[in-house]
């Protein structure tokens, strides 16, 4: 071979080498390589199928199942429980979440803050919990998000209570092969990282662990990254929510903000979980309401503005 030739083609190969180790480059640093990032799918649509074509098109392919076809994935119907699933199979989902209204209600002799109506009554808990078992068993989920009661004036008083409340119901979950993550949420008794920490301290069940909010510490004055997911166990750490936030001076007034334009450092959070070696799912949940804007829009907005942060993490 001419040594002209011989260079030609060398060049050739070099570049394609360097472009495919690009590519490589580029598929190790995508954050959908190192993060199971999904969403709630009716942040998108109450139409499934609508949904995760929407999500798809992000390059998503875990999502939580909450609300579907204008119901709670607790309450569909068989026909609706297949059009989940066929849906799953044409676009490559996998389940991350089976959401539940577990222990949204109020804790026997308690009077919640907000005076809230409960979704299902205390002696109907465990047949809701069963329920939700079976549709995880359905779409292929181990694990049930749930609650800590309705909050009410004094929480940490209570928190011995629903300790043993939660493993009750983690022992109906274990019979079902199934993990309860306990959200903290601002309307219930475990609302911050703190919160939920001490709870879960109380509650040592092997299938039981937390659906860390990274934004809804703040209605409560807790600075979620890093002081609130300071406070908890990593190790029970099994699922995420991530949203964004804006709130007055000293943590007043705290509202819901398009992903990447509020003041959670969520680019701080992604490198922790990095550094934390985080294998477990999350999930986009937006109900950020802008004028001007439909909620699929604020939805879209804020799943780009999570991509963009975990970029900058994995960067």
């Amino acid at each position: 071979m001419e040594r002209r030739v011989f260079l030609k083609e060398l060049g050739i190969l070099s570049g394609a080498a360097s472009f495919a180790t690009g590519l490589m480059a580029e598929a190790a640093a995508s954050p959908l390589s190192r993060f199971k990032l999904g969403a709630i799918s009716d942040g998108f649509s109450q139409d499934f199928d609508e949904a995760l074509k929407i999500m798809k098109n992000y390059g998503l392919s875990w999502v939580e199942i909450r609300h579907v076809f204008g119901v709670y994935n607790t309450e569909a119907n068989p026909a609706q429980i297949q059009r989940i699933k066929d849906s799953l199979d044409k676009y490559g989902f996998r389940v991350s979440v089976i959401d539940s209204a577990l222990y949204k209600c109020a804790l026997p002799g308690t009077t919640p803050v907000k005076g809230q109506r409960d979704d299902y009554a205390y002696a109907k808990q465990m047949d809701l919990l069963k329920r939700a078992c079976d549709r995880a068993h359905e779409l292929g989920s181990d694990k049930i998000r749930g609650f800590s009661f309705w909050r009410v004036a004094e929480p940490a008083k209570l928190s011995e209570r629903i300790a043993g409340e939660l493993g009750k119901a983690a022992e109906v979950a274990n019979r079902a092969g199934m993990r309860l993550v306990i959200e903290n949420e601002e309307s219930c008794n475990a609302a911050t990282g703190h919160e939920l920490a001490q709870i879960l301290g109380m509650a040592p069940a092997h299938n039981l662990g937390a659906n860390w909010d990274i934004g809804n510490g703040y209605g409560r004055g807790e600075v979620s990254f890093p002081d609130g997911y300071n406070a908890l166990d990593k190790k029970r750490i099994w699922h995420m929510h991530l949203k964004d936030m804006t709130c007055q001076a000293n943590l007043k007034h705290c509202s819901e903000a398009i992903g990447g334009h509020g003041q959670v450092d969520l680019v701080g959070q992604f490198r922790q979980l990095l550094r934390d070696g985080y294998q477990e799912t999350m999930s986009l949940e937006c109900e950020f309401k802008a004028h001007g804007l439909t909620h699929l829009e604020t939805t879209k907005r804020s799943l780009q503005g999570m991509l963009t942060a975990m970029s900058k993490a994995v960067a």
